[in-house]
């Protein structure tokens, strides 16, 4: 008798709804606007805030409210909206806002004014804009110290300067404060990729970049004709204080297919 009880206790648990209260269910996200705060506290934010949360935050911070939804609403997988702050010598505080492309062609990056110390009482926002041709594909943002050893510069890498018909041209571009103005100080081709039209005859130009110890950065190009080693040579940039702008040298050979490999000294 007792076997059949507990058999039928069995089965109408087993028919039975298990019912959870919905705070038991942990939620992912961001609950409500988010407010203007620390650049990492927002970044934080933006990286769990659905798309009209996103382009709330963005509004805020003084973004035009049609960028701002385009943006939010077209992230593609991986991609993110950085908010980070920039080193400068000025009593000013100063940060950016980088915009990726998504399924759009163009990248935005964003000069921002406030302070971490006092978000409420001088709250981040906009103060300038670079709009960027991303038509190929995102550019890539990274800060690097090039002109002072404690302030920061900003170097985008695969920003489209040209695209047609068997042509692909990208440059990396760098963009410093300059009288509390975001401008850019540099813009060199990092990338080559061209057809002679009714041939099969293909050149292909690809750059890196490396900073050294005394604020220099030196650009490596590679050169391949019909995927064949042409060339690879080296130049240095330096700034220029009375010119506003970071200034090349010569490029100089490093390796050619017909010689063993040639180390240049600087």
């Amino acid at each position: 008798m007792l076997q059949k009880f507990l058999i039928a206790c069995c089965v109408c648990l087993a028919l039975c709804p298990i019912h959870k209260a919905a705070g038991q269910y942990p939620r992912v996200g961001v609950d409500g606007d988010i407010s203007l705060g620390k650049l990492d506290n927002m970044e934080n934010m933006l990286d769990l805030a659905d798309a009209h949360q996103k382009a709330n935050l963005l509004t805020l911070l003084g973004v035009d409210p049609v960028i701002a939804k385009d943006i939010a609403d077209h992230l593609m997988s991986g991609e993110k909206i950085e908010l980070k702050p920039i080193r400068t010598k000025s009593e000013a505080h100063y940060g950016f806002a980088y915009l990726p492309s998504g399924t759009g062609v163009s990248c935005y990056l964003y000069l921002l004014q406030g302070s971490d110390e006092e978000p409420v009482k001088m709250a981040w926002h906009v103060v300038g804009l670079q709009q960027l041709n991303c038509w190929n594909t995102s550019s890539s943002l990274e800060t690097m110290t090039l002109r002072l050893p404690d302030g920061d510069d900003l170097v985008l890498h695969h920003v489209n300067y040209d695209h047609g018909s068997g042509i692909l041209v990208n440059q990396t571009q760098v963009f410093s404060i300059l009288g509390g103005k975001l401008v850019q100080t540099l813009a060199t081709q990092d990338y080559r990729s061209e057809v002679t039209l009714g041939t099969e005859n293909s050149l292909e130009q690809s750059s890196t970049f490396l900073r050294f110890p005394d604020n220099s950065l030196e650009e490596t190009r590679t050169s391949t004709y019909n995927d064949k080693l042409k060339k690879v040579e080296r130049r240095y940039w330096r700034w220029a204080e009375q010119k506003r702008k970071f200034v090349p040298g010569l490029f100089r050979l490093v390796v050619a297919p017909s010689t063993k490999n040639l180390s240049v000294n600087r």
